[in-house]
């Protein structure tokens, strides 16, 4: 008998929590978890770019004083620092390359590559949490 094996080459999933995660919701609210943000170098502050040809939107860390800087803030108060993220509202920038999400979406392939955060629209899941009944 001959067998004709795929090599499964993803490895296993990280466990919630682990790795970096990146969701972008329906208000275009940008929310990077404690590794994403590591991985920028624990920035105050975050750039957008934007590949229309590829549908991918690239973050860097960026001095707050310049005018393209994003404040990133916590998700809960609005302040300071969560243990869990920060987030930031790219609603202008969501605008201007017509992205507009019609649910919370999770960007499954998010890496830092050259210090730039590479999200792919194009590799994204559903973020929704169910609804309980």
């Amino acid at each position: 008998m001959e067998y004709n094996w795929e090599d499964f080459e993803d490895g296993p999933t990280p466990k919630p929590g682990e790795g970096i995660h990146v969701t972008l919701n329906t208000r275009c609210k940008l929310f990077f978890n404690r590794h994403a943000l590591s991985a920028l170098g624990d920035p105050d502050g975050v750039a957008l770019m934007f590949d229309r040809r590829r549908g991918v939107i690239g973050v860097k860390a960026s001095p707050l004083n310049r005018k393209s800087a994003y404040k990133l803030w916590d998700k809960e108060s609005g302040n300071g620092r969560s243990a869990s993220g920060q987030m930031i509202s790219a609603k202008g920038f969501c605008v201007r390359y017509g992205i507009a999400p019609e649910q919370i979406l999770a960007f499954t392939t998010a890496q830092v590559r050259d210090g730039i955060l590479i999200l792919d629209l194009n590799e994204v899941r559903s973020a929704e949490k169910a609804k309980r009944k």
